[in-house]
Protein backbone atom coordinates (compact mmCIF):
# COMPACT_ATOMS: atom_id res chain seq x y z
CA UNK A 1 0.00 0.00 0.00
CA UNK A 2 1.32 3.45 -0.94
CA UNK A 3 1.35 6.00 1.90
CA UNK A 4 2.80 9.40 0.89
CA UNK A 5 5.00 11.32 3.29
CA UNK A 6 2.78 14.36 2.89
CA UNK A 7 -0.31 15.40 0.97
CA UNK A 8 -0.48 18.32 -1.49
CA UNK A 9 -1.13 21.58 0.37
CA UNK A 10 -4.57 22.28 -1.21
CA UNK A 11 -5.78 18.76 -0.42
CA UNK A 12 -4.38 18.94 3.11
CA UNK A 13 -6.13 22.25 3.70
CA UNK A 14 -9.53 20.98 2.56
CA UNK A 15 -9.15 17.74 4.51
CA UNK A 16 -8.28 19.60 7.68
CA UNK A 17 -11.35 21.80 7.32
CA UNK A 18 -13.71 18.90 6.59
CA UNK A 19 -12.30 16.78 9.38
CA UNK A 20 -12.84 19.66 11.77
CA UNK A 21 -16.58 19.68 11.15
CA UNK A 22 -18.91 18.03 13.63
CA UNK A 23 -22.63 17.52 14.03
CA UNK A 24 -22.69 20.58 16.27
CA UNK A 25 -21.76 22.71 13.25
CA UNK A 26 -24.97 21.67 11.43
CA UNK A 27 -27.80 24.21 11.95
CA UNK A 28 -30.87 22.85 13.76
CA UNK A 29 -33.59 23.51 11.14
CA UNK A 30 -34.70 20.96 8.55
CA UNK A 31 -34.13 23.39 5.67
CA UNK A 32 -30.56 24.06 6.73
CA UNK A 33 -29.80 20.36 7.24
CA UNK A 34 -31.10 19.67 3.74
CA UNK A 35 -28.84 22.39 2.35
CA UNK A 36 -25.87 20.84 4.15
CA UNK A 37 -26.62 17.44 2.65
CA UNK A 38 -26.88 18.79 -0.89
CA UNK A 39 -23.71 20.85 -0.43
CA UNK A 40 -21.75 17.92 1.01
CA UNK A 41 -22.90 15.72 -1.86
CA UNK A 42 -21.66 18.33 -4.35
CA UNK A 43 -18.37 18.47 -2.46
CA UNK A 44 -18.01 14.71 -2.77
CA UNK A 45 -18.84 14.77 -6.49
CA UNK A 46 -16.44 17.67 -7.13
CA UNK A 47 -13.75 15.67 -5.37
CA UNK A 48 -14.65 12.63 -7.49
CA UNK A 49 -14.28 14.75 -10.65
CA UNK A 50 -10.81 15.92 -9.57
CA UNK A 51 -9.94 12.33 -8.62
CA UNK A 52 -10.90 11.07 -12.10
CA UNK A 53 -8.89 13.78 -13.85
CA UNK A 54 -5.75 13.03 -11.84
CA UNK A 55 -6.34 9.28 -12.22
CA UNK A 56 -6.57 9.66 -15.98
CA UNK A 57 -3.18 11.35 -16.11
CA UNK A 58 -1.73 8.86 -13.60
CA UNK A 59 -2.91 5.96 -15.76
CA UNK A 60 -1.81 7.47 -19.07
CA UNK A 61 1.72 7.88 -17.78
CA UNK A 62 1.87 4.44 -16.17
CA UNK A 63 2.81 5.94 -12.83
CA UNK A 64 1.65 2.95 -10.79
CA UNK A 65 3.92 0.62 -12.74
CA UNK A 66 6.85 3.04 -12.74
CA UNK A 67 6.72 4.00 -9.06
CA UNK A 68 5.74 0.74 -7.41
CA UNK A 69 5.86 -1.97 -10.07
CA UNK A 70 2.10 -2.43 -9.93
CA UNK A 71 0.60 -4.87 -12.40
CA UNK A 72 -1.94 -2.26 -13.50
CA UNK A 73 -3.43 1.06 -12.45
CA UNK A 74 -6.48 -0.69 -11.00
CA UNK A 75 -4.25 -3.04 -9.00
CA UNK A 76 -2.37 0.00 -7.63
CA UNK A 77 -5.70 1.63 -6.67
CA UNK A 78 -6.81 -1.45 -4.76
CA UNK A 79 -3.82 -1.18 -2.47
CA UNK A 80 -3.37 2.59 -2.27
CA UNK A 81 -7.04 3.61 -1.96
CA UNK A 82 -8.52 0.43 -0.40
CA UNK A 83 -10.90 -0.02 -3.34
CA UNK A 84 -12.56 -3.28 -4.26
CA UNK A 85 -11.31 -4.81 -7.54
CA UNK A 86 -14.51 -4.05 -9.44
CA UNK A 87 -14.68 -0.48 -8.16
CA UNK A 88 -11.03 0.15 -9.01
CA UNK A 89 -11.44 -1.19 -12.56
CA UNK A 90 -14.56 0.90 -13.09
CA UNK A 91 -12.90 4.13 -11.96
CA UNK A 92 -9.90 3.53 -14.20
CA UNK A 93 -12.23 2.87 -17.12
CA UNK A 94 -14.18 6.10 -16.47
CA UNK A 95 -10.94 8.07 -15.98
CA UNK A 96 -9.65 6.85 -19.34
CA UNK A 97 -12.91 7.80 -21.04
CA UNK A 98 -12.78 11.16 -19.24
CA UNK A 99 -9.72 12.16 -21.24
CA UNK A 100 -11.88 12.38 -24.38
CA UNK A 101 -15.39 10.87 -24.45
CA UNK A 102 -16.63 11.77 -20.96
CA UNK A 103 -15.12 15.21 -20.59
CA UNK A 104 -18.51 16.96 -20.56
CA UNK A 105 -20.22 14.85 -17.84
CA UNK A 106 -17.11 14.94 -15.63
CA UNK A 107 -16.99 18.73 -15.95
CA UNK A 108 -20.69 18.84 -15.05
CA UNK A 109 -19.93 16.70 -12.01
CA UNK A 110 -17.21 19.15 -10.93
CA UNK A 111 -19.70 22.03 -11.17
CA UNK A 112 -22.31 20.17 -9.11
CA UNK A 113 -24.80 19.56 -11.94
CA UNK A 114 -24.54 15.76 -12.04
CA UNK A 115 -23.38 13.05 -9.62
CA UNK A 116 -20.77 10.33 -9.91
CA UNK A 117 -23.54 7.73 -10.13
CA UNK A 118 -24.93 9.55 -13.17
CA UNK A 119 -21.49 9.73 -14.83
CA UNK A 120 -21.16 6.00 -14.24
CA UNK A 121 -24.61 5.45 -15.77
CA UNK A 122 -23.62 7.48 -18.83
CA UNK A 123 -20.41 5.47 -19.27
CA UNK A 124 -22.27 2.17 -18.99
CA UNK A 125 -24.94 3.35 -21.42
CA UNK A 126 -22.60 4.48 -24.20
CA UNK A 127 -19.99 1.72 -23.84
CA UNK A 128 -21.92 -0.88 -25.88
CA UNK A 129 -22.97 1.65 -28.57
CA UNK A 130 -21.20 1.77 -31.93
CA UNK A 131 -18.15 4.05 -31.76
CA UNK A 132 -19.59 6.51 -34.27
CA UNK A 133 -22.65 7.06 -32.06
CA UNK A 134 -20.94 7.36 -28.66
CA UNK A 135 -19.78 10.96 -29.13
CA UNK A 136 -23.32 12.03 -30.08
CA UNK A 137 -24.96 10.14 -27.21
CA UNK A 138 -22.85 11.58 -24.37
CA UNK A 139 -24.10 15.23 -24.63
CA UNK A 140 -27.72 14.01 -24.84
CA UNK A 141 -27.38 11.88 -21.71
CA UNK A 142 -25.43 14.58 -19.89
CA UNK A 143 -28.21 17.10 -20.46
CA UNK A 144 -30.78 14.55 -19.34
CA UNK A 145 -28.71 13.85 -16.20
CA UNK A 146 -29.28 17.45 -15.09
CA UNK A 147 -33.01 16.72 -14.80
CA UNK A 148 -33.42 13.07 -13.76
CA UNK A 149 -31.87 10.72 -11.20
CA UNK A 150 -29.38 7.95 -11.94
CA UNK A 151 -32.06 5.23 -12.14
CA UNK A 152 -34.08 7.01 -14.81
CA UNK A 153 -30.86 7.89 -16.62
CA UNK A 154 -29.96 4.19 -16.83
CA UNK A 155 -33.41 3.45 -18.23
CA UNK A 156 -32.94 6.20 -20.83
CA UNK A 157 -29.57 4.71 -21.72
CA UNK A 158 -31.14 1.30 -22.34
CA UNK A 159 -33.83 2.91 -24.49
CA UNK A 160 -31.16 4.74 -26.47
CA UNK A 161 -29.26 1.49 -27.01
CA UNK A 162 -32.44 -0.15 -28.25
CA UNK A 163 -33.12 2.69 -30.70
CA UNK A 164 -29.56 2.98 -32.00
CA UNK A 165 -28.53 -0.67 -32.05
CA UNK A 166 -31.60 -2.96 -31.98
CA UNK A 167 -29.60 -5.97 -33.16
CA UNK A 168 -27.17 -5.51 -30.29
CA UNK A 169 -30.04 -5.18 -27.84
CA UNK A 170 -31.55 -8.42 -29.14
CA UNK A 171 -28.20 -10.17 -28.75
CA UNK A 172 -27.87 -8.85 -25.19
CA UNK A 173 -31.37 -10.08 -24.35
CA UNK A 174 -30.47 -13.56 -25.61
CA UNK A 175 -27.26 -13.56 -23.57
CA UNK A 176 -29.21 -12.54 -20.46
CA UNK A 177 -31.80 -15.25 -21.13
CA UNK A 178 -29.05 -17.88 -21.33
CA UNK A 179 -27.69 -16.69 -17.95
CA UNK A 180 -30.98 -17.39 -16.16
CA UNK A 181 -30.95 -19.89 -13.31
CA UNK A 182 -32.73 -20.73 -10.09
CA UNK A 183 -31.16 -22.68 -7.24
CA UNK A 184 -32.90 -24.06 -4.17
CA UNK A 185 -30.17 -24.92 -1.67
CA UNK A 186 -31.18 -26.78 1.51
CA UNK A 187 -29.56 -25.51 4.70
CA UNK A 188 -28.60 -27.50 7.77
CA UNK A 189 -31.48 -26.09 9.83
CA UNK A 190 -34.12 -27.28 7.35
CA UNK A 191 -34.67 -23.95 5.60
CA UNK A 192 -33.86 -23.45 1.91
CA UNK A 193 -31.82 -20.64 0.34
CA UNK A 194 -33.21 -19.32 -2.95
CA UNK A 195 -30.74 -17.83 -5.41
CA UNK A 196 -31.03 -17.00 -9.09
CA UNK A 197 -30.99 -14.64 -12.05
CA UNK A 198 -33.92 -13.69 -14.28
CA UNK A 199 -33.91 -11.95 -17.63
CA UNK A 200 -35.93 -8.75 -18.12
CA UNK A 201 -39.10 -10.41 -19.40
CA UNK A 202 -39.18 -12.93 -16.55
CA UNK A 203 -38.46 -10.15 -14.05
CA UNK A 204 -41.38 -8.12 -15.36
CA UNK A 205 -43.74 -11.10 -15.08
CA UNK A 206 -42.63 -12.01 -11.56
CA UNK A 207 -42.76 -8.39 -10.42
CA UNK A 208 -46.31 -8.03 -11.73
CA UNK A 209 -47.37 -11.25 -10.01
CA UNK A 210 -45.83 -10.16 -6.69
CA UNK A 211 -47.23 -6.63 -6.83
CA UNK A 212 -50.48 -7.48 -4.97
CA UNK A 213 -48.43 -8.94 -2.11
CA UNK A 214 -45.94 -6.05 -1.89
CA UNK A 215 -48.10 -3.81 0.29
CA UNK A 216 -49.08 -4.56 3.91
CA UNK A 217 -52.30 -6.53 4.10
CA UNK A 218 -53.64 -4.40 6.98
CA UNK A 219 -52.44 -1.74 9.44
CA UNK A 220 -51.21 -4.46 11.81
CA UNK A 221 -49.05 -6.17 9.16
CA UNK A 222 -45.53 -6.00 10.60
CA UNK A 223 -43.82 -8.10 7.95
CA UNK A 224 -40.84 -6.63 6.14
CA UNK A 225 -40.99 -6.07 2.39
CA UNK A 226 -38.72 -9.09 1.87
CA UNK A 227 -41.02 -11.27 3.99
CA UNK A 228 -44.07 -10.12 2.03
CA UNK A 229 -42.32 -11.02 -1.23
CA UNK A 230 -41.42 -14.46 0.15
CA UNK A 231 -45.01 -15.06 1.29
CA UNK A 232 -46.28 -13.83 -2.07
CA UNK A 233 -44.07 -16.24 -4.00
CA UNK A 234 -45.33 -19.17 -1.92
CA UNK A 235 -48.93 -18.02 -2.41
CA UNK A 236 -48.41 -17.84 -6.19
CA UNK A 237 -47.07 -21.41 -6.14
CA UNK A 238 -50.06 -22.53 -4.06
CA UNK A 239 -52.50 -20.92 -6.47
CA UNK A 240 -50.74 -22.49 -9.45
CA UNK A 241 -50.93 -25.97 -7.92
CA UNK A 242 -54.63 -25.56 -7.15
CA UNK A 243 -55.39 -24.30 -10.66
CA UNK A 244 -54.65 -27.72 -12.25
CA UNK A 245 -53.08 -25.89 -15.19
CA UNK A 246 -49.45 -26.79 -14.49
CA UNK A 247 -47.68 -29.34 -16.70
CA UNK A 248 -48.11 -32.91 -15.54
CA UNK A 249 -45.29 -34.73 -13.77
CA UNK A 250 -44.88 -38.35 -14.82
CA UNK A 251 -48.50 -38.30 -15.96
CA UNK A 252 -49.83 -36.84 -12.71
CA UNK A 253 -50.73 -33.22 -11.94
CA UNK A 254 -48.36 -31.15 -9.82
CA UNK A 255 -49.22 -31.35 -6.15
CA UNK A 256 -47.77 -31.21 -2.67
CA UNK A 257 -47.78 -34.64 -1.02
CA UNK A 258 -47.63 -34.84 2.78
CA UNK A 259 -47.32 -38.19 4.53
CA UNK A 260 -48.87 -38.00 7.97
CA UNK A 261 -50.19 -40.54 10.50
CA UNK A 262 -53.94 -40.47 11.00
CA UNK A 263 -53.60 -39.43 14.64
CA UNK A 264 -51.86 -36.20 13.60
CA UNK A 265 -54.99 -35.23 11.64
CA UNK A 266 -57.57 -36.38 14.14
CA UNK A 267 -55.76 -35.07 17.22
CA UNK A 268 -52.73 -32.85 16.42
CA UNK A 269 -51.95 -32.47 20.12
CA UNK A 270 -51.39 -36.24 20.37
CA UNK A 271 -49.59 -36.71 17.07
CA UNK A 272 -45.98 -37.46 17.95
CA UNK A 273 -44.68 -38.53 14.53
CA UNK A 274 -43.85 -35.56 12.26
CA UNK A 275 -45.38 -35.30 8.82
CA UNK A 276 -43.05 -35.89 5.87
CA UNK A 277 -42.89 -33.97 2.58
CA UNK A 278 -40.94 -36.05 0.04
CA UNK A 279 -39.28 -34.56 -3.02
CA UNK A 280 -38.00 -31.30 -1.49
CA UNK A 281 -34.50 -29.99 -2.37
CA UNK A 282 -33.16 -31.40 0.89
CA UNK A 283 -34.71 -34.84 0.33
CA UNK A 284 -37.61 -35.25 2.76
CA UNK A 285 -38.78 -32.27 4.78
CA UNK A 286 -40.48 -32.63 8.15
CA UNK A 287 -43.55 -30.61 9.13
CA UNK A 288 -44.97 -30.03 12.57
CA UNK A 289 -48.42 -31.41 13.39
CA UNK A 290 -49.61 -27.82 13.78
CA UNK A 291 -48.63 -27.02 10.20
CA UNK A 292 -50.32 -30.21 8.99
CA UNK A 293 -53.57 -29.27 10.76
CA UNK A 294 -53.49 -25.90 9.02
CA UNK A 295 -52.75 -27.31 5.57
CA UNK A 296 -55.43 -29.99 5.98
CA UNK A 297 -58.10 -27.29 6.19
CA UNK A 298 -57.85 -26.84 2.42
CA UNK A 299 -56.46 -30.09 1.05
CA UNK A 300 -57.54 -33.36 -0.50
CA UNK A 301 -56.89 -36.14 2.01
CA UNK A 302 -56.21 -39.60 0.58
CA UNK A 303 -56.00 -42.76 2.68
CA UNK A 304 -53.04 -45.14 2.23
CA UNK A 305 -53.29 -48.29 4.37
CA UNK A 306 -50.03 -49.93 5.42
CA UNK A 307 -49.44 -53.44 6.68
CA UNK A 308 -47.30 -54.34 9.69
CA UNK A 309 -44.14 -54.06 7.55
CA UNK A 310 -45.07 -50.52 6.43
CA UNK A 311 -45.87 -51.75 2.92
CA UNK A 312 -48.81 -49.93 1.25
CA UNK A 313 -51.70 -52.33 0.66
CA UNK A 314 -52.90 -53.12 -2.86
CA UNK A 315 -54.81 -50.38 -4.69
CA UNK A 316 -55.26 -52.47 -7.83
CA UNK A 317 -57.58 -51.46 -10.65
CA UNK A 318 -58.85 -53.43 -13.62
CA UNK A 319 -57.22 -50.95 -15.96
CA UNK A 320 -53.96 -50.55 -17.84
CA UNK A 321 -52.59 -47.27 -16.46
CA UNK A 322 -51.73 -46.75 -12.83
CA UNK A 323 -54.03 -44.27 -11.14
CA UNK A 324 -52.90 -41.15 -9.34
CA UNK A 325 -53.52 -42.91 -6.02
CA UNK A 326 -51.48 -45.92 -7.08
CA UNK A 327 -48.61 -43.71 -8.21
CA UNK A 328 -48.68 -42.03 -4.82
CA UNK A 329 -48.52 -45.41 -3.12
CA UNK A 330 -45.64 -46.50 -5.36
CA UNK A 331 -43.76 -43.33 -4.49
CA UNK A 332 -44.25 -44.02 -0.78
CA UNK A 333 -43.08 -47.60 -1.10
CA UNK A 334 -40.23 -47.23 -3.60
CA UNK A 335 -39.03 -43.75 -2.71
CA UNK A 336 -37.89 -43.25 -6.31
CA UNK A 337 -36.40 -45.40 -9.06
CA UNK A 338 -36.17 -49.03 -7.92
CA UNK A 339 -33.16 -49.82 -10.10
CA UNK A 340 -30.28 -50.72 -7.72
CA UNK A 341 -28.04 -47.75 -7.03
CA UNK A 342 -30.28 -45.18 -8.73
CA UNK A 343 -31.27 -42.17 -6.63
CA UNK A 344 -33.65 -40.47 -9.03
CA UNK A 345 -36.66 -39.23 -7.00
CA UNK A 346 -40.19 -40.39 -7.67
CA UNK A 347 -41.17 -37.27 -9.59
CA UNK A 348 -38.75 -38.26 -12.36
CA UNK A 349 -39.97 -41.83 -12.75
CA UNK A 350 -42.50 -43.90 -14.72
CA UNK A 351 -44.81 -46.53 -13.25
CA UNK A 352 -43.66 -49.83 -14.79
CA UNK A 353 -45.55 -53.15 -15.03
CA UNK A 354 -43.15 -55.94 -13.99
CA UNK A 355 -45.28 -58.36 -16.00
CA UNK A 356 -46.63 -56.51 -19.02
CA UNK A 357 -50.31 -55.67 -18.93
CA UNK A 358 -50.55 -56.98 -22.47
CA UNK A 359 -49.40 -60.36 -21.16
CA UNK A 360 -51.94 -60.44 -18.36
CA UNK A 361 -50.07 -58.46 -15.73
CA UNK A 362 -52.29 -56.62 -13.27
CA UNK A 363 -52.21 -52.89 -12.64
CA UNK A 364 -51.58 -53.16 -8.92
CA UNK A 365 -48.77 -52.58 -6.46
CA UNK A 366 -47.61 -56.20 -6.50
CA UNK A 367 -46.87 -55.87 -10.22
CA UNK A 368 -45.82 -52.21 -10.31
CA UNK A 369 -42.60 -50.35 -9.55
CA UNK A 370 -41.07 -46.97 -10.32
CA UNK A 371 -38.25 -46.64 -12.84
CA UNK A 372 -36.55 -43.50 -14.10
CA UNK A 373 -36.64 -42.93 -17.83
CA UNK A 374 -33.09 -44.25 -18.33
CA UNK A 375 -33.62 -47.50 -16.44
CA UNK A 376 -37.12 -47.90 -17.85
CA UNK A 377 -35.51 -47.94 -21.28
CA UNK A 378 -32.91 -50.48 -20.10
CA UNK A 379 -35.63 -52.84 -18.88
CA UNK A 380 -37.66 -52.60 -22.07
CA UNK A 381 -34.85 -52.38 -24.62
CA UNK A 382 -31.56 -53.10 -22.86
CA UNK A 383 -32.02 -56.76 -22.03
CA UNK A 384 -32.69 -56.39 -18.29
CA UNK A 385 -35.35 -58.49 -16.57
CA UNK A 386 -36.96 -58.22 -13.15
CA UNK A 387 -37.88 -61.15 -10.91
CA UNK A 388 -39.35 -61.24 -7.41
CA UNK A 389 -38.13 -63.20 -4.39
CA UNK A 390 -41.72 -63.89 -3.34
CA UNK A 391 -44.33 -64.04 -6.08
CA UNK A 392 -47.19 -63.39 -3.64
CA UNK A 393 -45.92 -59.99 -2.57
CA UNK A 394 -44.07 -59.20 -5.81
CA UNK A 395 -42.65 -55.69 -5.94
CA UNK A 396 -43.68 -55.12 -2.32
CA UNK A 397 -40.68 -57.27 -1.40
CA UNK A 398 -37.21 -57.84 -2.76
CA UNK A 399 -36.74 -57.68 -6.53
CA UNK A 400 -33.81 -58.92 -8.58
CA UNK A 401 -32.60 -56.99 -11.63
CA UNK A 402 -30.82 -59.37 -14.01
CA UNK A 403 -28.77 -57.91 -16.86
CA UNK A 404 -27.63 -59.19 -20.26
CA UNK A 405 -24.13 -59.91 -18.88
CA UNK A 406 -25.33 -62.13 -16.04
CA UNK A 407 -25.61 -59.24 -13.61
CA UNK A 408 -27.94 -59.96 -10.69
CA UNK A 409 -28.66 -56.95 -8.45
CA UNK A 410 -31.07 -56.87 -5.47
CA UNK A 411 -33.61 -54.08 -4.87
CA UNK A 412 -35.66 -53.66 -1.71
CA UNK A 413 -38.48 -51.14 -1.11
CA UNK A 414 -37.13 -48.04 0.63
CA UNK A 415 -40.34 -47.44 2.56
CA UNK A 416 -41.73 -44.12 3.78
Amino acid sequence: MFTPDSLPAPVESVLAQVRGWSVADVPPTAHERAAWLVGLRQLVDATEAAFLEVLGSFDANGDGQVLHGAQSTSAWLQGAAHLAPGDACERVRIARAGRHLLREPIAAMASGDVSYDQVRAIERSVRPLPTAVQAEAVPVLTELARRVDAGRLRSAGRALRHAVDPDGTLADAQVQFERRYLNLSPLLDGMTAVDGLLDREATAMLTAALAPFAVPSDPDDRRSAAQRRADGLVEIASLAIKSDRLPTRSGAPARLDILVPLRALTDPAQGSAPAMVPGTPGGTALLTTTAVARIACDAHICRVLLDNDSIPLDLGRARRLFTTGQRRALAIRDGGCRFPGCNRPARYTDAHHRLSWLLGGLTDLVNGLLLCRHHHRLVHEGGWTITADNASIGANGRLWFEGPRSQRLPSDPRGP
